[in-house]
């Protein structure tokens, strides 16, 4: 986890020094759904591209632990609740729960 954070700030880093052209989220298709377009709307063609690709590893990630603690991959769907908030309350315990043996 704690790489995916230092490369993440790295590709913003980048993405800002390069100061190449940024996309308004605002203008994407769903992008007021986005609540990043909110606090800054206009992010770097660097940053827009990582996070989908990181998106794939950490739901198989996710997947992996879930199955560690006996639950069900599905359950990893609780990230994409319309009140996300709600289904990150009973995941992450259940992500920092001990595995089975």
């Amino acid at each position: 986890m704690l790489l995916f954070i230092l490369l993440y700030m790295v590709v913003a880093v980048v993405d800002q020094f390069l100061v190449t052209a940024t996309v308004d989220i605002r203008e994407l298709p769903l992008g007021h759904y986005i609540p990043m377009g909110m606090v800054d709307p206009n992010v770097g063609v660097l940053v827009l591209l990582y996070r989908p690709i990181m998106a794939i590893p950490t739901i198989a990630v996710t997947v992996r632990r879930l199955h560690d603690v006996g639950k069900s991959g599905w359950w990893c769907l609780l990230w994409v609740l319309p009140l996300p908030v709600v289904g990150w309350l009973y995941l992450v315990p259940l992500l920092y729960k001990p595995s089975r043996d």
